[in-house]
């Protein structure tokens, strides 16, 4: 079979339609029709249902994605292979991540990546913690970074460090002046909730209803651009790791308080990769640079806390 059909073949499984697949190949949809056509008799299958709402795949057209899959993953293999012998790293690196790490840490990493290894490019989505993991565990990502708990089966750990979750309000915010606090305290102000972050904020909302208390949800969004807006306002209460605002919290315009009485203290985020998946090159060291910055991280938001109290 020729890599062209297969790649139509793709393309027309993840768009639905013969159209679809063309305007993502701008490739004529006659053209694409063929080639699906001189794959089925090829194969002596029908790969695809022709469905009043669009092309469904058939068992056999499941089996011959899943292969599609396996050829070009071994092609990227081994031209990552064959450039290795002469000391370069290619390909394409995919990295899931929790949005706060968007924030300073992963686009320094990847430049500081892209200086040592100018052939690799990187595809790069957020989420939240359960996304990030299930596209680990499903292959659609080689690296994710996500919190260390409730893993698929398909995601491992290759490192993790301590990330617990603090109290995230303005620095004239009532609860500023405090060196920790509960859930409980928080929930007598406004709560501002990222609604992404799961299992995070089920936590959250569990450990209130055990201290029959809710709280009053003045915002829920999946933006954090506009959460922390909101909280440098003086809008309400935030809970989030410090990581994406280590550059507030040292300019003294957001305070990160320390949680007490709760299971977010022991959060850990972690480093992970899909298992017994072969790896690229490029996505093994990038693999070790972030598990060495890891380290700084994990100490830098540690002292997050210690720094703010140093300076009250």
């Amino acid at each position: 079979m020729h890599s062209a059909a297969l790649r139509y073949f793709v393309a027309v499984a993840e768009a639905g339609s013969i159209r679809g697949a063309s305007e993502t190949l701008h490739i004529a949809s006659s053209a694409v029709s063929r080639q699906i056509q001189k794959l089925e008799h090829e194969l002596g299958a029908q790969l695809f249902e022709r469905l009043s709402g669009g092309l469904q795949l058939t068992r056999e057209g499941e089996v011959t994605l899943e292969h599609a899959h396996t050829v070009f993953e071994d092609f990227e293999q081994l031209k990552a292979k064959i450039s290795s012998i002469h000391g370069t790293n290619t390909g394409t690196v995919r990295i899931a991540s929790l949005d706060s790490l968007f924030v300073g840490f992963l686009p320094e990493q990847v430049r500081v990546f892209h200086e040592h290894n100018p052939e690799v490019s990187f595809r790069i989505q957020g989420g939240g913690h359960g996304r990030v993991a299930q596209l680990v565990a499903d292959g659609d990502a080689d690296i994710g970074i996500a919190f260390n708990l409730h893993l698929p089966n398909g995601a491992e750990v290759v490192t993790d460090i301590a990330m617990p979750m603090m109290a995230m309000v303005a620095s004239h915010h009532p609860l500023a002046v405090r060196r920790s606090i509960t859930l409980s305290e928080c929930a007598e102000h406004d709560l501002l909730l990222h609604f992404d972050n799961e299992p995070i904020r089920s936590l959250i909302e569990v450990e209130l209803s055990f201290l029959d208390r809710a709280g009053r949800t003045l915002i829920a969004s999946n933006n954090l651009l506009a959460l922390r807006s909101m909280i440098v306002s003086g809008a309400g209460v935030a809970f989030f790791t410090p990581i994406g605002f280590r550059d507030e919290i040292r300019k003294g315009s957001i305070v990160g308080i320390p949680l007490q009485r709760t299971s977010l203290r022991g959060l850990r985020l972690g480093l992970l990769v899909a298992k017994k998946r072969r790896q690229l090159p490029a996505v093994r060291a990038m693999v070790r640079q972030l598990s060495d910055a890891f380290r700084d991280l994990g100490a830098d938001c540690s002292n997050q806390g210690g720094r703010r109290h140093a300076r009250n």
